[in-house]
C-alpha cells in the first residue's frame, strides 16, 4: 500500500520530513489510509500545534500595538489579554479560530499604527478603525490583507500619504479614509479595485489631479473626494462609472469644463461639485440624469445660460447654481421640476423676470434668486407655493407691486425683498403669515402706511423697512411682536409720535428709528427696553422736556447698550448722570440738540466709550477731567457749546483720541502741553475760544496730525518751529490770533499741506516756499503786519529780507552735497558711514554698520537694469515726507555698486519678528492694530497726496520695518511707479508671490488697487501671526471649510484672544483685508477709504466669538 502511494522508498524518518514540510510550507493537514496512522496523528497534531501558534502570534501582534497606544487610552482594551485574541473586545474570528473582523470604531483610541503589523492578521476580511485619534502615516504592511473587503479609517487624525500598496488588495469592496489629514496624490494604483463599491478619500488635504485610473472602477457606487485640494480637470473617464449612485467632488479646487460624459450616468442621485472653480457653462447632458435627487453646481465660475435640459430631471429635490456668473433668463422648464424642494440661483447675472412656471413648484420649500438682475415683477402665482419656509429675492430690480399672494405662504419663515425698486403699499395680506421669522422689504421705493396687520405676525424676530418712502405713523400694533430683536423703520417719512407700546418689546436689542419726521417726546416706556444694544433716534423732531431729570425714566439702564444716537432732534433738558451706568456704551451721539447743564463726570465711568458727541447743545460748565479716564476714546467732540474754563490736561492722557473738537465755546486759560500725548490725533480744532498764551511747540510732536484749527483765539507770541515736524497736515488755520514774528522756515516741510489760513495775526516775513502757500489765496494771508511773497498779492519780499529770514534758520541744507560725496567715499571704503542729520539748528553724527545701508550690486552685463530701480527708489523717496515712510538720507552711485542710505529702523522686518515665537508673542493687539493704521497711512499717503501719485508694487512684510516703539514703516522701493498721466505703457512686472494681485496675471499694468491688494495680505498676516496662504483664494469660496472658520481660530495663537478693548478693532480690520482681497480689482477700496474705516470704525455688527470668515467676507456695510 505505501508503495502504490510513493512509488520512490522513504525511510521513516523521511516520511517524516515530508510531512512536517508540507505542513510548514502550506499549512495543511495531510490525509492518508491505515497503514500510516502513526503519521497521520502526527501530522495532524503538528497542524493543530502550528494553529494554536498563529493564533498566539495574532494575539501577540493585537497586545502589542495595544501597549503602543497612549496611557490613558490601553484601559480602553481592558479585555485584551491573554493568548486567544478571540476573546478580544471588537474581535471577531472565523470558524477556524482566526481574527475575521476588527471592529474598534469609536472608542476614542489614540496612537499610531506603527506597531501594527498587518503581516499577522492575513485572515482579516474587514478592519474598521472609524472615529477615533490614530495619527501618523498608514503602514505599507495592510498589502498583506490579501482578503480584506471592507477598510475604515474616517474620522482620524491619519497624515503622510495613502500607500499605493493598498492597490493590490484587489478583495476590497469599501475604503475610506476620509476625514483625516492625509496629504500628497491620489494613487493610480486605486483603479486596480475592480471590486470596490464604496470609495471615500473626503475631507482630507489631498492634492494633484483626479487619476483618470479611477474610471476603470466599474462596480463604483459611491465616490467621495469632496473637501480636499485636488486640482486639475474632472476625467471624461468618470463618464464610464454608469452605476455611479453619489459623486461628491466638492470644495477642491477643479479647473475647466464639467465633462459631458457624466450625462451617462444615468443612475445617479447625488452630484455635488460646489466650491470648486469649474468653468464654462453647464453641459445639456445633465438632463439626461432622470435618477437625480440632488444637484448642487454653486460656488464656481461657471456661465453661460442655464440649460432648459435641467427641467427634465424630474425626481430632482435640489437645485444649486448659486454664486457663479450664469447669464440669461431662467428657463420656464424649471417650473416642470414637480418634487423640487430646494432651489438657490442667487448671485448669478441672470435677468429678464421671474418666470411664473415658479408657481408650478408645489413641494418648493427654499426659493433663493437674491443678488442678480432680475427685472419685471414678482408674479402672483409665487403665492401657490403654499409650503415655502425661505423666500429670498432681494437685491434684484424687480419692480412693482408685492403681491397680496404672498399672504398665502403660511408655512413662510423668512421673506427677503430688499434692494429693489418695488413700489405700492404694502399688502395687509403679509399679516397672515404668522410663522414668519424675518422681514425684510428695506432699500425699496414702498410708500403708504406700514399695516397695523403686521402686530400679527407673532413669532417675527426681524422686521425692517428702512430705506423706503412711507408715511403716516408707526402702527402701534408693533408693539405685540414680543419675540422681536430688530426693528429697523429709518429713513423714511413716517410722523407722529413714538408709541408707548414699543415699550412693550421686551427682548428688542436694536432699534432704529433713523432718518424720519417723528415728534413729540420719547415715551418713558422706553426705558423698559432693558436688553438694548443699539438706538438710533438720530434726524427727527423730537422734543419735550424727558431729558429734563428724567432721563433714566425716558431711557432707562442698558446694561447691554453698545450704541446710542439721538443727535439732530430739538430735545432739551440735562443730561444724566445715571448714564455713566451703561458700562459697555461704546458710541454716544446727541449732538445738535437743546441740551443744556453739564457734562457729568460720572461719565468717565464709561469704560468702552469710544465715540461721544455732545456738539451743538447749549452745554455749560467745565469740561470733566475724568474724561481722561475713558482710555478708548477715539473721537471726543464738543463743539459748539457754552463750554467754559481750561481745557483740562487730563484729556492728553486719551492716547487713542484721533479727533477732539473743543471749538466755538468759551474755554480759555492755556492750551496744555500735554495734548501732545495724544499720539494718534489726527484732527485738533480748538478754534473760535478765548484760549491765551503761545502754541505750545510739543503740539508739533503729535505727528499724524492732519487738521490744525487754532483760529478766533487770543494766542499770542511766535510760531514754534516744532510745528514743521507736522509732515502729514493738510489743513492749518491759526488765523484771527495775536501771533508775531516770522512763520518758521521749518514750514516748507509741510509738504502734505492743502489749506492754509495765517490771516488777521502781527506776522511778518515771506512765505514758506510750499504749495499750500503760494497758491493760498489773498484772504488766507491778509490782514499781518509784515508778510510778503510773489504768488498771493502780497509785497515782493526784498533781498534783505530773505537772507536775514534765511540765517536766523541756519544754512545746514547746503552742506548735504559734501556731506553725500564724503559719505560715498566711507562706503565704497569701510563700509561704515557717517550721517549729517540736520534737526532746525542741530547736527547730529551717527555711526551706523554696513547693515543698515542698502547695496545694488551691477556689473556690465546687468548695469542698465540695475541702474533702473536704483534711480526709480531715489525719485520715489525724494518726493516723500510721512511718518510711517522709510527716509532716505542719501545715495551713492559708483561703477561697481550703488547703495541707497536709510534711517535705521531698529527692529527689522515685520516678517521676521513674526517668524520668531519669543518676538511675535510680545507683539500684543494694541501694536498690531496700531501697525494696520500706520500702513494704510502710508499708502493712502503715496497714492493720494504725492504729485503725481506712487504706487509700491512689491508690499511685503519684508517691506513693513518696525522702530523701537514697534511703529510700521514702508521701505523698498526699488518697484515703484510714479503714476504719470503719461506712463501708460509700464509693462515690466514686479512684485513677490504670496503678495502679487490676481489681475497682474493678465495684465502688467499696476495700479493704486494692486497695492491695496498686497495690503490685505499683510493685515491678514499681521492678525494671523503668518502668511495667510491658501486662504486669500479659498475664503471668497463660501462651502470651502476655510470660509465657515470662525475669527478667532486663525487670529495668532500666540497671542490671547483680543478682549473687549481689541474685539472691535480686530473684527473690522480683518473685514477690512477682505475687502482688500477681493479679485475684482474694482471692488476694493482705496486705501484713503481704508484709512477711514480704521479711524471711524463702527460698532461689530456680529459677535466676535462666532464670526467666522465667510460673514467677514460678506458684510455689505462698507460703502466702497
Amino acid at each position: 500500500m505505501a508503495s502504490s502511494l510513493f512509488p520512490w522508498k522513504l525511510s521513516s524518518l523521511g516520511v517524516f520530513f515530508l510531512f512536517y514540510l508540507l505542513f510548514f510550507v502550506n499549512n495543511i493537514t495531510i490525509f492518508v489510509s491505515t497503514p500510516f496512522h502513526g503519521i497521520v496523528v502526527f501530522a495532524s497534531s503538528i497542524s493543530f500545534a502550528s494553529n494554536m501558534t498563529n493564533h498566539t502570534d495574532e494575539a501577540k501582534t493585537l497586545l502589542k500595538w495595544k501597549s503602543s497606544l497612549e496611557d490613558h487610552n490601553q484601559s480602553l482594551l481592558s479585555s485584551w489579554q491573554g493568548n486567544n485574541s478571540c476573546h478580544f473586545m471588537g474581535v471577531t474570528c472565523d470558524d477556524n479560530g482566526f481574527v475575521a473582523h476588527l471592529n474598534l470604531s469609536n472608542l476614542g483610541l489614540r496612537g499610531t499604527l506603527n506597531s501594527l503589523d498587518f503581516s499577522h492578521l492575513t485572515k482579516v476580511v474587514s478592519l474598521d478603525f472609524s472615529s477615533n485619534s490614530i495619527y501618523g502615516a498608514m503602514t505599507s504592511s495592510i498589502s498583506n490583507l490579501s482578503k480584506l473587503k471592507y477598510l475604515n479609517f474616517c474620522d482620524n487624525r491619519l497624515s503622510g500619504h495613502i500607500p499605493w500598496e493598498i492597490g493590490l488588495l484587489d478583495s476590497l469592496s469599501e475604503v475610506s479614509f476620509s476625514k483625516n489629514n492625509l496629504k500628497g496624490p491620489i494613487p493610480t494604483s486605486l483603479g486596480k479595485l475592480g471590486n470596490l463599491r464604496n470609495l471615500s478619500l473626503a475631507k482630507n488635504d489631498l492634492s494633484g489631479p483626479i487619476p483618470r485610473e479611477i474610471g476603470d472602477l466599474r462596480r463604483l457606487k459611491f465616490l467621495y473626494l469632496w473637501m480636499n485640494q485636488l486640482s486639475g480637470s474632472i476625467p471624461a473617464e468618470i463618464g464610464r462609472l454608469t452605476g455611479l449612485i453619489d459623486l461628491g467632488f466638492s470644495d477642491n479646487k477643479l479647473v475647466g469644463r464639467i465633462p459631458a460624459s457624466l450625462g451617462n450616468l444615468s443612475s445617479l442621485n447625488v452630484l455635488y461639485l460646489y466650491g470648486n472653480q469649474l468653468s464654462r457653462s453647464i453641459p445639456s447632458e445633465i438632463g439626461r440624469l432622470t435618477n437625480l435627487i440632488e444637484l448642487d453646481f454653486s460656488d464656481n465660475k461657471l456661465v453661460g445660460h442655464i440649460p432648459a435640459s435641467l427641467g427634465n430631471l424630474s425626481s430632482l429635490n435640489v437645485l444649486y447654481l448659486d454664486r457663479n456668473q450664469i447669464l440669461g433668463s431662467i428657463p420656464p422648464s424649471l417650473g416642470k421640476l414637480g418634487n423640487l424642494r430646494n432651489l438657490s440661483l442667487a448671485k448669478n447675472d441672470l435677468s429678464g423676470p421671474i418666470p411664473r412656471e415658479i408657481g408650478d413648484l408645489r413641494r418648493l420649500k427654499f426659493l433663493y434668486l437674491w443678488t442678480n438682475q432680475l427685472s419685471g415683477s414678482i408674479p402672483a402665482e409665487i403665492g401657490r407655493l403654499t409650503g415655502l419656509i425661505d423666500l429670498g429675492f432681494s437685491e434684484n430690480k424687480l419692480v412693482g407691486r408685492i403681491p397680496a399672494s404672498l399672504g398665502n405662504l403660511s408655512s413662510l419663515n423668512v421673506l427677503y425683498l430688499y434692494e429693489n425698486k418695488l413700489s405700492g403699499s404694502i399688502p395687509s395680506s403679509i399679516g397672515r403669515l404668522t410663522n414668519l421669522i424675518e422681514l425684510d422689504f428695506s432699500d425699496n421705493k414702498l410708500v403708504g402706511h406700514i399695516p397695523a396687520s403686521l402686530g400679527n405676525l407673532s413669532s417675527l424676530n426681524v422686521l425692517y423697512l428702512d430705506g423706503n418712502q412711507f408715511l403716516g405713523s408707526i402702527p402701534p400694533s408693533l408693539g405685540k411682536l414680543g419675540n422681536l430683536r430688530n426693528l429697523s423703520l429709518a429713513k423714511n417719512d413716517l410722523s407722529g409720535p413714538i408709541p408707548r407700546e414699543i415699550g412693550d418689546l421686551r427682548r428688542l436689542k436694536f432699534l432704529y428709528l433713523w432718518m424720519n419726521q417723528l415728534s413729540r417726546s420719547i415715551p418713558s416706556e422706553i426705558g423698559r427696553l432693558t436688553n438694548l444694544i443699539e438706538l438710533d433716534f438720530s434726524d427727527n423732531k423730537l422734543e419735550g422736556n424727558k431729558l429734563t431729570g428724567n432721563v433714566t425714566e425716558a431711557f432707562g439702564v442698558y446694561p447691554q447698550l453698545n450704541f446710542m444716537d439721538l443727535s439732530h432732534n430739538y430735545l432739551h433738558g440735562e443730561l444724566s448722570w445715571k448714564w455713566g451706568h451703561c458700562h459697555n456704551l461704546t458710541s454716544l451721539r446727541i449732538s445738535n440738540n437743546k441740551i443744556s447743564g453739564e457734562i457729568p463726570s460720572i461719565f468717565g465711568r464709561m469704560a468702552q466709550l469710544q465715540f461721544l458727541d455732545l456738539s451743538a447743545n447749549n452745554l455749560s460748565g467745565k469740561i470733566p477731567r475724568e474724561l481722561g479716564s475713558l482710555h478708548l476714546l477715539l473721537d471726543l467732540i464738543l463743539n459748539n457749546n457754552g463750554i467754559t474754563g481750561d481745557i483740562p490736561h487730563q484729556i492728553g492722557f486719551l492716547s487713542r483720541l484721533e479727533y477732539l473738537n473743543l471749538g466755538s465755546n468759551n474755554l480759555s486759560g492755556a492750551i496744555p502741553p500735554q495734548l501732545s500725548l495724544c499720539t494718534n490725533l489726527l484732527s485738533l480744532n480748538l478754534s473760535q475760544n478765548k484760549i491765551e498764551r503761545s502754541i505750545p511747540s510739543e503740539i508739533g510732536n503729535a505727528q499724524f496730525l492732519r487738521v490744525l484749527d487754532l483760529s478766533q483765539n487770543l494766542l499770542t507770541g511766535r510760531i514754534p518751529p516744532n510745528l514743521g515736524k507736522l509732515r502729514v497736515l493738510e489743513t492749518l488755520n491759526i488765523s484771527h490770533n495775536g501771533l508775531s514774528g516770522s512763520i518758521p522756515y521749518s514750514f516748507a516741510d509741510l509738504w502734505a499741506l492743502i489749506s492754509v489760513d495765517v490771516s488777521y495775526n502781527d506776522l511778518e516775513g515771506p512765505l514758506p516756499n510750499v504749495k499750500a502757500f503760494k497758491e493760498a489765496p489773498f484772504e488766507a494771508v491778509q490782514h499781518n503786519k509784515g508778510l510778503c511773497g510773489n504768488e498771493t498779492g502780497l509785497q515782493k519780499c526784498n533781498i534783505s529780507t530773505m537772507s536775514k529770514k534765511h540765517n536766523q534758520h541756519g544754512g545746514a541744507r547746503i552742506l548735504i552735497i559734501p556731506v553725500l560725496s564724503f559719505l560715498g567715499f566711507l562706503i565704497l571704503s569701510s563700509f561704515l558711514i557717517v550721517l549729517i542729520i540736520f534737526n532746525c539748528h542741530r547736527r547730529k553724527i551717527i555711526k551706523r554698520e554696513r547693515e543698515e545701508f542698502k547695496k545694488i550690486t551691477s556689473s556690465q552685463e546687468d548695469e542698465t537694469v540695475n541702474i533702473i530701480p536704483f534711480e526709480r527708489e531715489i525719485e520715489a523717496l525724494q518726493t516723500i515726507r510721512h511718518r510711517n515712510i522709510v527716509k532716505l538720507y542719501g545715495f551713492c552711485s559708483h561703477a561697481q555698486h550703488r547703495f541707497l542710505v536709510y534711517e535705521y529702523i531698529e527692529r527689522g522686518s515685520l516678517r521676521t519678528i513674526l517668524n520668531d515665537d519669543d518676538r511675535a508673542s510680545k507683539l500684543g493687539w494694541d501694536k498690531r492694530i496700531n501697525m494696520v493704521r500706520a500702513v494704510a497711512d502710508a499708502l493712502s499717503y503715496m497714492h493720494h497726496n504725492c504729485f503725481p501719485p506712487l504706487i509700491h508694487r512689491d508690499l511685503t512684510s519684508n517691506n513693513i520695518l518696525l522702530d523701537a516703539d514697534f511703529e510700521a514703516h514702508v521701505s523698498d522701493f526699488g518697484t515703484a511707479r510714479l503714476l504719470r498721466p503719461d506712463s501708460t505703457n509700464w509693462t515690466a512686472a514686479a512684485g513677490t508671490i504670496g503678495y502679487i494681485a490676481p489681475e497682474l496675471a493678465y495684465t502688467n499694468i499696476p495700479t493704486e488697487k494692486c497695492d491695496v491688494y498686497s495690503f490685505g495680505v499683510i493685515v491678514l498676516e499681521i492678525i494671523m501671526g503668518k502668511h495667510p496662504g491658501d486662504y486669500v483664494s479659498l475664503v471668497f469660496s463660501s462651502t470651502q471649510s476655510e470660509s465657515q472658520t470662525p475669527l478667532k481660530d486663525v487670529l495668532d495663537q500666540r497671542l490671547l484672544p483680543p478682549t473687549n478693548r481689541h474685539v472691535q478693532n480686530v473684527i473690522s480690520i480683518a473685514a477690512l483685508a477682505l475687502a482688500c482681497l477681493r479679485t475684482n480689482p474694482q471692488r476694493r477700496p482705496t486705501m484713503t477709504q481704508v484709512l477711514q474705516e480704521l479711524r471711524v470704525q463702527a460698532p461689530p455688527v456680529l459677535p466676535f466669538f462666532g464670526v467666522t470668515l465667510e460673514q467677514l467676507r460678506d458684510l455689505d456695510g462698507r460703502n466702497f
